[in-house]
């Protein structure tokens, strides 16, 4: 029996989801076109472009050969009629150039005003962690493990009912196609790790405090000690948070707390990394169709 149009939809939609499409292009991938100098300049086309692009003799100067044209369309036209087909073909291409620069400028200019500072500077978590390992202070350490809290509480949508503390404007199902697996793995290591320190400091205090942050089976309940650290609600959970973020400036989590930042970073804004993306996509794609086309017209000519 063949499924209801609505059930293979949602099916369909699942498995979309499933594949995490936005966590495939973290900042750090941008970067690579973004941190291009020349690419950078393109956020001045859609201002600059229609004078420098269409101004009289630059359209004079770039006009294509009336021969050439004349050649790849195999004409026997008059003259002055293979003139002005080669006026319209070089006119034609300066739209696809300049509406091609202008969507890398606004995808260079995305990239410029919300990419973290930190993957701008830094190609990797490797990168980052090998720079700051040795100058990270501890209130540094502090405002990376919250951040990294923050970014880890906004992607872990399975909250326990009534106990989450911020609405987040972003959808669902943005939040679904780009939740970074990795990132929340290393979360949830990383916190425990940095719990067992705490537990370690603490280990005269009443089991009470403990349980408070451990599941049904006495292990570190992540979730809720990443919640209590990037949102906490009352006096006691502060000074929780700040006795974990002083546990994670250890010499052993430091490194780990570190990559978990960068990783945090790498994945903030999703919706704008969607956009930055869709930028350049168009922007190369409309730059691509007058080379396809020469080539075309160039191979045509040469078979001929």
């Amino acid at each position: 029996m063949t499924r209801p149009w609505s059930d293979r939809w949602a099916s369909a939609k699942s498995s979309f989801l499933d594949r995490r499409p936005i966590s495939r292009i973290p900042w750090s991938a941008i970067r690579r076109i973004g941190q291009s100098r020349l690419l950078s300049l393109t956020i001045v086309v859609p201002f600059l472009g229609s004078v420098i692009l269409f101004n009289q003799a630059v359209v004079d100067v770039l006009t294509l050969s009336p021969e050439l044209v004349r050649r790849w369309l195999h004409l026997d036209s008059q003259t002055e009629q293979v003139h002005t087909i080669a006026h319209n073909l070089t006119l034609s291409r300066l739209y696809y150039v300049y509406f091609g620069l202008s969507f890398l400028g606004f995808g260079s200019s995305l990239f410029a005003l919300f990419c973290p500072t930190i993957v701008k500077d830094h190609s990797s978590a490797t990168h980052f962690q090998a720079a700051e390992i040795n100058l990270a202070s501890k209130p540094r350490i502090h405002i990376l493990l919250s951040d990294a809290a923050r970014e880890a509480y906004f992607w872990d949508w399975d909250w326990p009912d009534g106990d989450d503390v911020v609405a987040f404007k972003t959808s669902m199902i943005v939040r679904r196609a780009g939740l970074p697996v990795d990132f929340r793995v290393l979360f949830h290591r990383v916190v425990g790790e940095v719990y067992a320190e705490w537990c370690r400091r603490n280990s005269k205090r009443e089991e009470d405090d403990h349980s408070d942050y451990q599941n049904v089976r006495g292990m570190p309940w992540p979730w809720k000690i990443g919640r209590a650290i990037a949102y906490p609600k009352h006096r006691p959970e502060t000074f929780f948070a700040d006795e974990m973020l002083d546990a994670a400036y250890e010499e052993a989590t430091r490194a780990d707390v570190l990559a978990l930042a960068y990783m945090a970073y790498d994945n903030t804004k999703p919706v704008l990394r969607v956009w930055t993306v869709a930028f350049y996509g168009i922007g190369f794609s409309l730059l691509l169709i007058p080379t396809v086309q020469t080539f075309y017209s160039v191979l045509r000519s040469f078979i001929a």
